[in-house]
């Protein structure tokens, strides 16, 4: 994501959240990154840092939910499953 793209998002008639509800986690980590490396700079955007915890929060969220639209890796329990096979008492 170039410096033009990021503007998109820094401009102030567009609402973070909704903005960010919108994105598949793909381009939420691309602009997570965009603002990272923006915040980086000498003199960062106004807002930027808002931006960058609207993203990085709901990635978070994404994440831990289960609601990431990444699939797992075939050994990786899914959510509200068990780790590994499940052992008989006894």
């Amino acid at each position: 994501m170039n410096e033009k793209d990021l503007t998109r998002y820094l401009d102030e008639t567009v609402d973070p959240a909704v903005a960010v509800a919108a994105l598949p986690e793909s381009a939420l980590a691309e602009l997570a990154d965009a603002l990272y490396r923006h915040l980086d700079t000498p003199s960062p955007a106004f807002g930027a840092h808002s931006w960058y915890a609207q993203v990085t929060d709901e990635l978070r969220t994404r994440r831990l939910t289960g609601t990431a639209d990444t699939p797992a890796a075939s050994d990786d329990p899914g959510p509200g499953e068990t780790a590994g096979r499940e052992v008989p008492a006894g």
